[in-house]
Formats: C-alpha cells, structure tokens, sequence
C-alpha cells in the first residue's frame, strides 16, 4: 500500500491506513504475542536487549554488569523500547493511538519523514526518562514516546475544518495536507484544546496509576509522554512538507 493513491482520486483516508503505519502496529504486536507464549527467561532476556534501562548509563554501574546486548543496545534501547509494551490493554490502547494518529501523520509527511520523526519523538522520551530516573534498574517499555510527538504533530493540521478530527471527516488523504496552523492558532481552537486535555489526563493518569494499582509492575511512563510531546512540537515545522498558514493581524 503506498501513501500515494492509484489514479487521481484519493481513498477514503480514514480507511486507508497507510503501509508503514501497518507495519510498526504489526510489529508491537507480534512482538507482545512472541513474548507472552515463549519461556519466561526469554522474554526477560528480550526486554533486558529492547527496553530502555536507566541503570545502563549510570557509570558507577555500567561497567560492573554484564547487560544484556552489550553497547548495541546500549544505544539502540532509546529507539526499541517503542516496541515493547508493558500488558496486553496498553497494547491495545497503543495500537488504537498508533493506527490513528500514525495514519493522520503519515499521509502528511510521507513514509520516511514519518519513521525518522516518530523514532526521534521516541528518544527524546527515552532521555526524558534518563534524566527522571537516572539510576533506576527498572526497564522502561512502550510508545509513549512516539504516539505523544505524532500527537503534537496532530494539533497542528487534523482539526483543520471546524469540527471534531475534521481531517477524517472528509474522503481522501489529501484532508490531511492542507496548510498547518501555526501553534498559536492551534491552540486558539477549543477542539484542540478539548485534544490536549485528553493527553494531559492521559500522562497524569500514567504517574498516579502506579500508586493507586497496587498491584501494578508497570513503570510510570509520563516522562517519555513530555519528552515526546515537546519534541513533536519542535520538529514538526521540519518535517512538514505541506505550506504553512501565515497569521494576518
């Protein structure tokens, strides 16, 4: 499936998920699938290789221990924790977030302005992580990351129309390549507004839950949230190959 459709006339867009974005969804899902039927040793040994761990970076402790994937994943674990995820409902919730939001941006950007974005939005909340919990030995895992930039890259064009997501109200990919708002205008809208809310409830929600579910393993992961989001928002006037709507005052 390409980001460019057959003939002169565009799909419905809202039904038309472009490749790339199948592609990652499929990818955290077989993922997760592969890690919850193999042996419990090896899926710890997948998450010490793709997570991304604090304590790796710590000197104190870095060369002390004998880490999973050696200085490979070192690095590479600000990137592939994106594919990992923590249990089955964020799996699904990631997913959903990933096929909308992914779509939305992909069409706009094309396919690799779109991967290198998320992935950079993505290690931007890796290092946000580092820098809150810098020595911690838990492994942090998902897309909060990369969903939270798609998300800042989102305000600026899917709402563009007056109406609720208006971009996916209307057939054909080209309702996602009209001229973005610039920020201010963006935020000047109340959908957009309503839209933020949404994400700051989400992200609080991720640092309080752990306290109020006892019985929760999962590591708060609202600092991948910010750093991915802010991140979104200072990359998409680069990204962005469609023209920009000037403010007339």
């Amino acid at each position: 499936m390409s980001l460019k459709s057959r003939g002169n006339i565009d799909p419905p867009a809202a039904f038309n998920v472009p490749a790339v974005v199948l592609l990652l969804t499929g990818l955290i899902v077989i993922v997760h699938i592969a890690r919850a039927v193999m042996p419990v040793s090896w899926s710890a040994w997948l998450v010490g290789v793709f997570a991304f761990t604090p304590l790796r970076y710590d000197p104190s402790f870095a060369e002390s221990i004998a880490w999973p994937g050696g200085h490979i994943a070192d690095i590479a674990g600000f990137l592939t924790c994106f594919f990992l995820q923590s249990d089955p409902g964020t799996l699904m919730i990631n997913g959903a977030a990933l096929l909308i939001l992914g779509a939305a941006v992909a069409w706009r950007f094309g396919t690799w302005r779109f991967l290198v974005f998320t992935a950079l939005c993505t290690v931007a909340g890796s290092f946000t992580c580092l820098l809150f919990y810098w020595g911690s030995a838990a492994a942090m895992v998902g897309a909060g990351g990369g969903l939270s930039g798609l998300f800042a890259a989102s305000i600026h064009f899917l709402f563009k129309g007056g109406s609720a997501m208006a971009a996916f109200r209307v057939a054909g990919g080209a309702a996602f390549r009209k001229p973005a708002w610039t920020l201010r205008d963006a935020l000047a809208d109340q959908n957009v507004r309503i839209w933020l809310a949404v994400f700051a409830f989400i992200t609080a929600w991720n640092a309080v839950s752990p306290l109020i579910l006892t019985t929760s393993q999962v590591v708060p992961g609202w600092p991948a949230n910010i750093g991915g989001f802010l991140a979104g928002l200072v990359l998409f006037r680069f990204f962005d190959r469609q023209p920009r709507l000037r403010r007339v005052v």
